[in-house]
C-alpha cells in the first residue's frame, strides 16, 4: 500500500481497516481478471472484469487507468486492456494485469502481474506473494 505523501504523511507499520479493505478489493479484482483471461478475448472485456468488480465495491471512480497493456519491444504497447480498447488478446501475447484503486489523501493500491496468454488461460511470469505485508 502506497500512501500519497503529497496529501498524507507516509507511515510504516499497521494500516487502517479502510486501506486493508482497498487492498483486498484490488487483490480480488486481479484474481477474477486472471481467472477470466483467455485466448481471443478482447482487452475491453478483460478490463471490464476488474472494473465491474471494483465499481461494485464502491471504488469505480478511483480506478482511473486501464487494466493493462502489451509488453514487447516497448514496455507499453498493443494490445491494451482498457475501457475503449478494440484490441484482441491472442494466444502468445504478453500483457500486464494491473488493477488499482487510488483514493486521494488516503492510499493507492496496484497489484500487477505480467502474463502470457495461452490457448487455455495464461502463464503468469510473476511469482511473488500477493499477501499484504506491512513493515
Amino acid at each position: 500500500v502506497h500512501t500519497d505523501t503529497a496529501h498524507a504523511k507516509a507511515r510504516i507499520g499497521t494500516i487502517d481497516s479502510e486501506s486493508k479493505e482497498i487492498y483486498d478489493i484490488v487483490k480480488t479484482a486481479q484474481q477474477k481478471t486472471l481467472d477470466a483471461l483467455k485466448n481471443g478475448m478482447s482487452g475491453m472485456a478483460l478490463d471490464a472484469v476488474a472494473r465491474d468488480y471494483i465499481t461494485a465495491k464502491g471504488h469505480g471512480a478511483h480506478f482511473g487507468h486501464g487494466l493493462g497493456h502489451g509488453v514487447g519491444l516497448e514496455i507499453h504497447e498493443n494490445p491494451y486492456a482498457r475501457r475503449d480498447s478494440k484490441d484482441m488478446l491472442p494466444s502468445g501475447m504478453t500483457i500486464t494485469v494491473e488493477p488499482g484503486i487510488y483514493v486521494e489523501g488516503k492510499c493507492g493500491v496496484r497489484i500487477e502481474d505480467c502474463c502470457v496468454v495461452t490457448d487455455d488461460g495464461y502463464l503468469n511470469l510473476a511469482s511473488t506473494t500477493k499477501e499484504l505485508i506491512t513493515i
